[in-house]
């Protein structure tokens, strides 16, 4: 009977060890003390914005789910509208089986090969999260107070809010330089290509280079071109800042339109163009939406709407359309060909005007009245 169970233990460490054997899922295997009764599971595919947030029941703490992937991506265990805190975090790697212990403050994270290198990462970063979450917490809590009264306490939001940033920003180069040191010093691991995004843009390619072929030719191979894209789009992005302006040509770009067809920007040229920049997820995008149909129908065949989805799923972002009845042109934005970088957006909406022979004639940030009264001085 020992002997059995001794057999029996080695297969289960085995399986703990390897990888779950189907190579297109993710095995998770979680229980949480202290967790209320569900948890959000946020998925989010390296080099792109869009998130896939699905609530999870938990029983007794304990989540066991199967996650579909063709691809590595970042995973995220959050407890339920509790934005202040950084969750539990890993790469999803398909093939694999993670084990998480613990509660939301205090975890470990194990199950096959590469979780158990994971895990040193994690303990690794930690303690600076927490930190950082803690420190959120608390200036909440001062600005609840401080708010009661806020022309009297202006001053101190303002100190408050700078003493604030200049803390978080101390604490996330603590961590950026941890993470450069720890990539550099394992460069087998494909664990560390998780570590890659939050080095610095600046520092991706150097840190790639230390790499060996088999993490960057292996099976993180589709996560490393997603965070190296995204580091370029970085660099575009601060060159537009210099280069978007009233006046300069607007860049052009190709994307797929909602029906899966390439769209160029200057098959439009000849006729005024509004580029939209938006999301379902963005309040104020969707606040504007019944002036901008109202305008679009104002002045009909005067100007162009193209809609572009920033940090949505394709599957939301057609259903907004659908939803809202978007009568204009929609084209969707995936995260990696660096179309909003080109015009150095950084708020949503972000509403840009370019005029019929292919320039940039106004440029609009927030949902602003100005720019209906632009385009009634534009067409009325």
């Amino acid at each position: 009977m020992k002997r059995l169970v001794l057999i029996a233990s080695i297969v289960m460490l085995a399986a703990s060890c390897a990888g779950n054997g189907n190579k297109n899922e993710l095995k998770m295997d979680v229980q949480l003390t202290g967790a209320p009764d569900s948890v959000d599971v946020i998925v989010v595919e390296y080099g792109s914005t869009a998130v896939d947030r699905k609530r999870q029941p938990l029983q007794d703490g304990r989540l066991a789910m199967t996650l579909p992937l063709e691809k590595p991506v970042s995973v995220t265990l959050q407890v339920p509208g509790d934005y202040y805190h950084y969750g539990i975090g890993f790469p999803g790697v398909p093939g694999e089986n993670v084990v998480v212990r613990g509660s939301f403050e205090d975890y470990t994270i194990g199950g096959s090969r590469f979780y158990k290198d994971f895990s040193s990462i994690s303990d690794l970063l930690k303690p600076g999260y927490t930190q950082m979450g803690q420190m959120r917490v608390d200036i909440e809590e001062l600005f609840a107070e401080l708010t009661k009264d806020r022309e009297k306490n202006a001053d101190r939001i303002r100190e408050e809010s700078q003493k604030y940033s200049t803390a978080v920003e101390a604490v996330y180069n603590d961590l950026r330089e941890k993470a450069r040191d720890y990539v550099a010093a394992h460069p087998d691991q494909d664990a560390v290509v998780g570590l890659l995004p939050m080095v610095g843009t600046d520092k991706v390619e150097d840190l790639v280079a230390v790499l060996s072929p088999k993490v960057v030719d292996g099976r993180m191979k589709p996560a490393l071109e997603a965070i190296r894209k995204t580091a370029e789009n970085e660099r575009i992005r601060k060159e537009a800042e210099e280069n978007v302006k009233e006046g300069a040509a607007a860049p052009d770009f190709t994307l797929n339109d909602i029906n899966g067809n390439l769209f160029t920007l200057s098959s439009l040229r000849g006729k005024y163009v509004v580029l939209d920049f938006w999301g379902s997820w963005c309040g104020w995008c969707i606040k504007g939406i019944p002036d901008m149909k109202k305008y679009y129908e104002k002045y009909a065949g005067k100007f162009e709407i193209v809609g572009i989805d920033c940090n949505d799923t394709e599957e939301k972002w057609k259903a907004a359309v659908e939803k809202y009845e978007l009568p204009w042109l929609h084209v969707y934005n995936a995260g990696t060909d660096g179309t909003p970088e080109k015009y150095a957006v950084q708020g949503y909406p972000t509403k840009i005007i370019i005029d019929p022979e292919g320039k940039i004639d106004k440029i609009f940030i927030g949902e602003s009245e100005k720019f209906y009264e632009y385009l009634d001085e534009l067409f009325g």
